[in-house]
């Protein structure tokens, strides 16, 4: 796998969200289907929490594969979701063109399947000077094997193979300063740490202290709030 050049800031990136579409999500099947939704929506709202610009597009919307998720378009009702007709999201000149014009050289990127909507452009941007990562657990396929075998593809390509929860460390840098970010994004998305952050703030001493710095509202459980 590559050496990235630098961390991700929130100044140096842009979100790719290629192919997040309703019917892609029934049947590939290689991850939980509740788990994905959360994980896409936890990787979703990290660009929305660090101001990221986020860039989606689809394939095929009025086919099998479907509209985006309208959780998606709820969270960037500005977004404009690029209908595109080429498999590959790179060689579409408006999907191109909108990365192109965030001045951005590192890409983040998910897609549904991994194999063709997150590959393909990782490696085509890749040739063509970007750094780029894939966020594996935003994406999925049609079983386990092809999901460990795109893995193997982009790490020998020099694409970055990250998931949602490191983007979101690396991004957030600092928990005295970010620390809101990492404490609602995993309360409201990973089922482990909304569980931890319960019991903490059931029973902590210090507990209020820290629901005022995370900006929870109310008492457990933690309400889940998608902003």
């Amino acid at each position: 796998m590559a050496l990235p050049a630098s961390d991700l800031t929130p100044d140096n990136c842009v979100f790719l969200m290629i192919d997040h579409q309703v019917g892609l999500m029934q049947f590939l099947p290689s991850i939980d289907p509740l788990q994905l939704k959360n994980n896409i929506l936890g990787h979703a709202r990290t660009a929305k929490a660090f101001d990221i610009p986020v860039i989606m597009g689809t394939s095929w919307p009025d086919g099998p594969n479907g509209p985006t998720m309208p959780e998606l378009k709820t969270l960037f009702p500005d977004v404009n979701v690029i209908d595109r007709p080429f498999v590959n999201f790179w060689k579409d000149d408006a999907s191109r063109a909108a990365v192109e014009a965030t001045g951005r050289r590192k890409l983040v990127i998910s897609g549904l399947a991994t194999e063709v909507c997150a590959a393909f452009p990782a490696i085509s941007a890749l040739r063509d000077g970007y750094e780029t990562y894939v966020v594996l657990d935003a994406c999925a396929d049609f079983n386990p094997m092809i999901q460990q075998v795109t893995t193997q593809r982009l790490a020998a390509a020099g694409v970055i193979v990250t998931t949602w929860v490191a983007v979101l460390a690396e991004l957030a840098s600092n928990t005295e300063v970010n620390g809101q970010h990492i404490g609602r994004l995993l309360g409201d998305h990973m089922g482990q740490y909304y569980a931890a952050m319960n019991n903490f703030l059931g029973t902590a001493a210090h507990a209020d202290v820290v629901r005022e710095g995370v900006g929870l509202t109310g008492n457990p459980p933690i309400p889940a709030i998608l902003n």
